[in-house]
């Protein structure tokens, strides 16, 4: 049986791999993209729109390709990220 100290180590391991790969991923966007992802689940796409000067389906595009790649998840009508 796996102790309590394996699964949290477990754990550890786990979400840093997972932050490295979303690293890797964001560092694949462009300027624009990279602002939309940082400001997704704390403004929503109007405010963003308005902020940004971008269209909304450019924001909707991206959510939708960020959730694809697994680095947004949906939540109701918006999108959070994934850590």
């Amino acid at each position: 049986m796996v102790s309590e100290e394996e699964i949290k180590k477990i754990r550890h391991l786990l979400e840093f791999l997972v932050k490295q790969k979303i690293i890797e991923k964001i560092d694949k966007l462009n300027k624009i993209e990279r602002k939309i992802y940082k400001l997704t689940g704390e403004k929503g796409q109007t405010e963003m729109v308005k902020s940004l000067k971008v269209a909304p389906n450019t924001i909707s595009n991206l959510w939708k390709k960020l959730e694809f790649e697994g680095l947004l998840i949906k939540e109701g009508k918006g999108y959070a990220k994934v850590i």
